[in-house]
């Protein structure tokens, strides 16, 4: 059985999970204040924390050691 805590365990990958949730409802939040005049900077910086998630999800997938292969 794998680690759960380890890379790629499951409480690696919830994490993960969670940090795309998380940014992506900044994004949200950063579309919704820059429409009513604040800086275009919030939505920007968002989604480049929601590519930054994805792709920390794509490297820990793509690290895992498949079985059956």
């Amino acid at each position: 059985m794998k680690e759960p805590f380890g890379r790629g365990g499951v409480v690696d990958i919830a994490m993960g999970w969670l940090a795309v949730l998380v940014s992506t409802a900044l994004l949200v939040k950063g579309i919704e204040l820059s429409r009513h005049g604040a800086s275009r900077w919030w939505p920007t910086i968002a989604g480049g924390t929601v590519v930054l998630s994805l792709h920390g999800l794509y490297r820990i997938r793509r690290d895992t050691p498949r079985s059956g292969s």
